[in-house]
């Protein structure tokens, strides 16, 4: 069986960020990021050795939600110039490798992630989805899983059950009811966890409630109808445009392994050059490019 490997690269740069201690070359350039990102990279290279594999960002252009709704994710704090010029370096380091990157103008990593999920999944893949993310929990299926690169947890339809009390198809009901404090989503004051799962068998979804709303409202007072489809719609995710993407679009090419171990030379990660050779001779002799 086919299977796409997808890594949201902004997601994961940025807790990665703020979970390592910070390093820097003798001359000061921070790399942390870039570490961590690259170790997590070569470990999935390692262990899976993906023929198909693409890492997404977000694009820096304002997105649909950010147009909406001026305070989505306003309670982050502005990106750390010492993270912003790693980025560039990041994806230098990716196109070395011969991993495909994917972002599109006006939208989030998550949304998409959430194209390729589809797309591939038409193509008759399985796709393993590498997030933090609890948003991205909502493409869970039986073709579909999502692992956190943080800690290594992987959810599939009956983890994000056992977890959260409801199906992957009813994630963004969840978090619209209780609220995502990452993204500064208000969620209805009252709504706890349980509590949205309750309401959520008793309602279904959100769809239903907002139908209902005057006796959801004798329940919960506090709810207000603009702010649950506001919430609602934030957390959904947005429909990306047609890409022209073909197979051969999201699997990997042949890397440049003299000009990525220079570069690593250059970032001074010692440990990462001792990887590298290793890794993709190992990838070259499975024939996958």
């Amino acid at each position: 069986m086919k299977v796409l490997y997808i890594l949201d690269g902004s997601a994961f740069i940025y807790r990665s960020f703020f979970a390592l201690p910070p390093l820097s070359t003798k001359s000061g350039f921070p790399t942390g990021a870039i570490y961590g990102f690259m170790r997590t990279v070569f470990s999935l290279l390692k262990t899976e050795k993906p023929k198909c594999f693409v890492v997404v960002f977000d694009h820096p252009s304002p997105t649909t939600r950010a147009k909406i709704y001026s305070a989505y994710k306003s309670k982050r704090p502005p990106m750390p110039d010492p993270l912003k010029v790693q980025i560039p370096i990041i994806k230098e380091l990716l196109k070395l490798m011969g991993i495909p990157i994917l972002e599109v103008e006006g939208y989030e990593a998550d949304d998409i992630i959430g194209y390729l999920v589809k797309k591939a999944v038409d193509m008759g893949f399985l796709v393993k989805v590498y997030s933090p993310d609890k948003d991205i929990l909502q493409l869970v299926s039986d073709k579909v899983s999502v692992i956190n690169p943080m800690n290594g947890e992987v959810f599939t339809k009956k983890s994000v059950m056992e977890k959260f009390g409801v199906p992957p198809e009813l994630i963004p009901d969840y978090l619209a009811l209780v609220g995502d404090k990452v993204d500064n989503i208000e969620g209805i004051k009252g709504i706890g966890k349980k509590t949205a799962v309750k309401v959520l068998e008793k309602y279904g979804n959100v769809e239903n409630i907002l139908r209902n709303f005057e006796e959801f409202k004798t329940v919960f007072p506090q709810a207000d109808k603009e702010k649950l489809e506001l919430s609602y719609s934030l957390v959904k995710l947005q429909l990306v445009p047609e890409l022209d993407l073909k197979e051969s679009d999201m699997c990997m090419k042949e890397p440049d392994v003299e000009k990525l171990k220079e570069k690593l030379t250059e970032l001074e990660m010692k440990s990462l050059l001792k990887d590298a050779d290793v890794i993709f001779r190992s990838i070259s002799q499975k024939g996958l490019f």
